[in-house]
This record gives structure tokens, C-alpha cells and sequence, in this order.
């Protein structure tokens, strides 16, 4: 599934907010990183989680490889809504 969103935050506040959830509500383990994206993975299934500034605001990409049901994909959707009324410091 693939899944796009917005915030004021910044790129790098995104993916430490991103590796701090998935650590709190899940087991999954960060497989990948770099300055524009972290990858977690585990028995539920992989996230990718990609961000870009562009217009004033960060860009937020997800992928996963499961459709939704009770693994990665409802995390990740968790996850980005909390982006929603997330505002930068």
C-alpha cells in the first residue's frame, strides 16, 4: 500500500517521530536509514517511510508491503494521522 500526507514538521522531526512510534507500538526494527528516509521491518511486514521539504511544508511517503489488516499498513496509517495536527518547533 502506498500512502501520502503533508506537515508542517520538519523532515527530520518526521522520521524521529516515525522511529519513535513504530518503537512504542510495535516490534518492528529499523532495517534502513538515511536523511530522507527510514525503513522498519519485522514479522507484521516492511514500512518505508520517505520525506522531502518542498513549499514550505515535508512531503510524507509511505509504502508497505501488506494491504490493510492488523499488521504494518495499520500502523503506518496510525502513524501518519498523528501527523495531522503535529505542528514544528
Amino acid at each position: 500500500m502506498r500512502y501520502v500526507t503533508i506537515t508542517d514538521l520538519s523532515p527530520e522531526d518526521v522520521l524521529d517521530r516515525a522511529k519513535s512510534f513504530f518503537g512504542e507500538h510495535s516490534r518492528l526494527q529499523v532495517h534502513e536509514e538515511t536523511d530522507a528516509s527510514v525503513t522498519f521491518a519485522g514479522e507484521i511486514g516492511l514500512a518505508r517511510f520517505a520525506v522531502d521539504r518542498a513549499g514550505g511544508h515535508t512531503n510524507v511517503r509511505v509504502e508497505t508491503d501488506r494491504v490493510v489488516g492488523l499488521d504494518v499498513t495499520d500502523l503506518a496509517k496510525r502513524f501518519l494521522y498523528t501527523l495531522r495536527n503535529a505542528h514544528g518547533g
